[in-house]
């Protein structure tokens, strides 16, 4: 073998590692993309409803500030389980403001509670003025913040 033999082995092998590292990143990345944010300690939940009864009543929501949405002040909004709030069509709540992101944030039932999470938006959601980094549970008259639109829990 001579020196050119093992400069293109080299190349070869070289090659093939940065294709290995190129998929753990993609695969990496979709895990993270699929994958929510950590799961919420035990100790944060009420204890489990019957599912007829968890699935039957819907997080109830009343806008305080429409900022440039289409929203009405006062108007109470219900969301079911799952619900994405953001500026897309595919959301169940739409909210036409430039402050917020297409797909915003998510709520949904853990249990008896409501939880909110941030899809990665630009300029976050925030619960009582505390930003959402995960999951956050939801209470009575907390004030949820998406960009410049304001709402308040109703229920839970």
């Amino acid at each position: 073998m001579d020196v050119l033999d093992v400069a293109i082995l080299a190349l070869r092998l070289a090659l093939v590692a940065v294709l290995y590292v190129f998929l753990a990143m993609v695969m990496r990345g979709a895990v993270r993309g699929l994958r929510t944010a950590a799961p919420l300690r035990m100790a944060e939940l009420a204890p489990a409803a019957p599912l007829s009864a968890a699935r039957a009543a819907g997080l109830q929501l009343v806008v305080l500030d429409t900022g440039s949405s289409a929203l009405q002040p006062g108007e109470v909004v219900e969301l079911p389980d799952g619900a994405m709030l953001g500026r897309s069509t595919r959301a169940e709540v739409v909210l036409a403001d430039s402050s917020v992101s297409a797909e915003h944030a998510r709520v949904f039932r853990v249990g008896r509670a409501w939880v909110i999470t941030d899809l990665g938006s630009t300029n976050g959601t925030r619960v009582n003025e505390t930003p959402v980094n995960g999951e956050m549970p939801l209470a009575a008259n907390d004030v949820l913040t998406l960009g410049s639109v304001r709402l308040q829990v109703l229920t839970r």
